[in-house]
């Protein structure tokens, strides 16, 4: 299939106009005329270049290495001729107009449901958090197809129930090498009559049913969009070949893998004249608390449908459980070619209901009350860490439609190796979320449109360089002490143009924030590398409370410090120098003491206390609670011996953010929870000696 491809791409080059060099003079409506962005030759002079045209004056410099500036005319003469001799100028090397209208590149489909999909865009409806999404809108504007370079249409395998054929929002496969009904194996791939799919509980290709989880499924990884119907699924139309294991008998689930298998197979062996180009398979299935010692051939088919070119997206338990200690089955098989996946909730936060492990679990995905297709036309909500996992089938898929034709070339000759960049490319695009550090591989969530840009790693232009980033972490939250260090290994060039996402043109980058950073680096033969890396806070560290036991001529005092962050370690000083994983210490008398928490990245909290006897601090019994707990749309906070004057009242999320704050008036203070969405909650108390903290859940 390469060697019939090739000559066409190259016929595509011999098009090309050598009038490409010079600008295609329309009648722009963006042009700014009487402004032009110049790059100025090598060993050229921007002065030189004034003098020879005195109408002109420099009103920015853009790039000082690369010669490029924003100048300024004063001339009558017509727009395009004063560019165009400006481009046949001996001392400019380009020349152009400036241009306004610029804008963010996103693409907002027109699906009628589209403003229900928090999980692809997320502005904050039904009480999400803006941004915690796949970025999906970002990724459509790059490429929203589901063909491949080469015209290979992508097909994901929903590896579940029965499903519904005729739904109006979902491409669904046909072997186009088989006759229905004529009970004969037509495309020889030891299945009779799969013209849709395979029921390996049934032996048959019936596989049409109104199941709805599976159409679910569907829907999220591939619902055709942009088309003012219903939802739009991440791989806009990929086909969908479904593949019913039935029963919950292991025996189908490895003729189900077996049966994806033996398509792909075929697709490759054929040159795409037969089978099916399947990239992906969605594995919304699973045994709790199962190890894969008990389960090797299971765990094995991963690895035979990766050597042909398949990545599987499975589904963690749905149980509040670490997989690592209490196991789970697929999620837990040692194959490179499965990508585990566990829930995330339109806040960014851990589904409380959803498994997680630190080894084996790859990442987060929406799966908390995410809307997709039912059967008979029919869209709903549903819940469950089967509805994060297509979120992942979906992206494999449209990772292979928007990959470059060399990625795709290369698929053909070493389709398990591709495969590994593939998914290497989505785990490194995860975005780092508080809720998923310390207990996913990637410490974050799926991220459509960083997998995507990722893509720009692979050497599409086969350049003869190699570029990476290495980074140091933001120490504390809100701060913006991050740094990046650019490494070429040069090929045979000896200069490079380096420009990273934020316009620096510099190897090194320090004092960066928090962000997602990507650097271009062109030799002098315009050959270009890619690279990304993402800077994060780290865990925000909360000192919830701070109590102590006062020394007297008898005895030591003691303090105990109580903090948490979000899944992360935290160590504890009372001197700033000593650290200790033991959050009590003794101290030999009273007085002001200084506590210190510090987390593993280094960012540390500290508080003041004064350690006296409980007459002299008059806060006889200070008491903390609430109710109810969980609570509705109405939390009652009671505070003993609370002083109004020195009490306020502080509620933050998982992820340490502070969203509310007031002022209690009465003993019994309500605080109003039904704008918050579901999930869990720390209500902090301070007054002028202690902090306390408790936790509660909001569930409506």
């Amino acid at each position: 299939m390469t060697n019939l491809i090739a000559p066409l791409r190259g016929l595509g080059v011999l098009l090309l106009s050598p009038m490409i060099l010079f600008a295609q003079f329309t009648e722009e409506d963006n042009r700014v005329i009487n402004e032009f962005i110049v790059m100025v030759k090598p060993a050229h002079s921007i002065e030189v270049l004034l003098q020879s045209t005195s109408s002109l004056k420099v009103k920015e410099v853009l790039s000082p290495r690369m010669n490029i500036y924003l100048l300024e005319r004063n001339s009558i003469a017509s727009p395009n001729e004063f560019l165009l001799s400006l481009q046949q100028n001996e001392h400019v090397k380009l020349a152009q107009f400036n241009h306004t209208g610029i804008k963010e590149r996103s693409l907002i489909p027109n699906d009628s449901y589209f403003n229900q999909q928090w999980n692809m865009m997320n502005t904050g409806q039904g009480g999400g958090l803006p941004g915690a999404d796949i970025q999906a809108k970002d990724a459509w504007a790059i490429n929203h197809d589901a063909v491949t370079c080469a015209g290979d249409s992508v097909v994901i395998a929903i590896v579940d129930g029965t499903i519904d054929l005729n739904h109006e929002d979902v491409n669904f496969f046909n072997n186009r090498s088989e006759i229905p009904g004529n009970s004969i194996d037509d495309d020889g791939n030891g299945y009779i009559d799969d013209v849709n799919g395979w029921n390996a509980s049934q032996n048959n290709g019936n596989v049409q049913g109104n199941n709805d989880h599976s159409m679910h499924l569907a829907g999220i990884a591939a619902a055709k969009g942009n088309d003012s119907v219903g939802v739009a699924g991440v791989c806009w139309g990929a086909k969908i070949i479904p593949v019913v294991y039935g029963s919950t008998t292991e025996s189908n689930v490895v003729k189900a893998y077996d049966y994806v298998r033996e398509m792909r197979l075929l697709y490759n062996s054929t040159f795409g004249t037969k089978g099916a180009y399947i990239v992906a398979t969605n594995s919304s299935f699973g045994v709790d608390f199962g190890e894969p010692s008990s389960y090797p051939i299971w765990c094995a088919m991963y690895d035979s449908m990766g050597y042909v070119g398949i990545l599987s997206a499975s589904a963690t338990a749905n149980l509040n459980i670490d997989v690592e200690t209490q196991g789970d089955i697929p999620t837990t098989c040692p194959s490179n070619y499965l990508i585990a996946v566990t829930n995330t909730t339109r806040t960014d936060t851990r589904n409380s209901g959803a498994a997680y492990g630190k080894t084996s679990i790859d990442l987060g995905a929406p799966g908390t009350q995410v809307f997709s297709t039912y059967h008979g036309n029919q869209y709903n909500v549903m819940t469950g860490t089967s509805m994060s996992t297509p979120h992942v089938a979906g992206t494999i898929g449209a990772m292979y439609s928007a990959a470059c034709c060399a990625l795709i070339d290369y698929s053909y000759e070493h389709p398990d190796q591709a495969a590994l960049l593939i998914r290497d490319y989505i785990l490194e695009g995860a975005e780092w979320i508080s809720s998923m550090n310390n207990i996913t591989t990637t410490n974050g969530r799926l991220n459509l449109y960083r997998a995507i840009v990722n893509l720009n790693k692979y050497n599409c232009d086969s350049c003869d360089f190699s570029i990476g980033i290495n980074k140091t972490a933001i120490t504390c939250k809100n701060s913006n002490d991050g740094m990046l260090s650019l490494a070429i290994d040069s090929g045979s060039s000896s200069v490079y143009t380096i420009l990273w996402s934020d316009t620096s043109s510099n190897a090194n980058l320090s004092n960066r924030g928090e962000g997602f950073y990507t650097v271009t680096v062109t030799d002098s033969s315009g050959c270009s590398r890619f690279a990304s890396v993402e800077l994060h806070h780290p865990d925000s560290v909360i000192i919830s409370n701070v109590t102590f036991v006062p020394a007297d001529s008898a005895n030591a005092g003691a303090i105990h410090i109580g903090a948490f962050a979000v899944n992360e370690p935290l160590l504890y000083s009372i001197d700033g120098i000593n650290y200790q994983q033991t959050a009590t210490f003794s101290i030999p008398s009273n007085g002001n003491y200084t506590v210190y928490v510090r987390n593993s990245s280094g960012c540390v909290v500290q508080q003041n206390v004064l350690v006296s006897s409980v007459d002299e601090l008059d806060v006889a019994g200070y008491e903390l609670k609430v109710y109810p707990n969980p609570v509705s749309d109405e939390l009652t906070v009671y505070i003993l011996q609370f002083t109004v004057e020195r009490t306020t009242l502080q509620i933050f999320d998982a992820m340490g953010r502070k969203i509310v704050e007031a002022i209690p008036t009465t003993t019994n203070f309500k605080l109003q929870t039904s704008n918050l969405s579901n999930g869990i909650y720390f209500l902090s108390t301070e007054s002028a000696h202690q902090k306390l903290t408790h936790r509660f859940v909001v569930n409506k």
